[in-house]
């Protein structure tokens, strides 16, 4: 079993990665949240005020704009994050992990 040291991890990668996932997660809640929305509408909860076909355009474009936001966001905080490690590991060390080989 070797030991090997995280002595940096590239920001770049950190935020592509942050990004994608998170505009996934975004497009996964926001078509839960549409969908309940509708549901709700059906028992006669009213949320919103816009109804038909521009209700539903209105909320996928809402959806795709927050969803991108959202995973700008995670991209910039991974970057952050990933600046930091960088930091901590050249003052202190990184983080060691034991692997087999094979």
């Amino acid at each position: 079993m070797k030991t090997y040291e995280i002595k940096s991890i590239g920001a770049g990668s950190v935020f592509k990665f942050n990004l994608c996932w998170g505009f996934v997660i975004g497009l996964i809640v926001g078509l839960a949240l549409l969908l309940m929305g509708h549901t709700l509408n059906d028992v006669g909860i009213e949320l919103g005020t816009i109804r038909g076909a521009l209700g539903v355009g209105t909320g996928i474009v809402g959806i795709v704009l927050a969803s991108a936001l959202q995973g700008i966001g995670a991209g910039i905080a991974g970057a952050i994050m990933a600046f930091f490690y960088n930091i901590f590991a050249a003052a202190v060390g990184g983080i060691k992990v034991k692997m087999e080989e094979g």
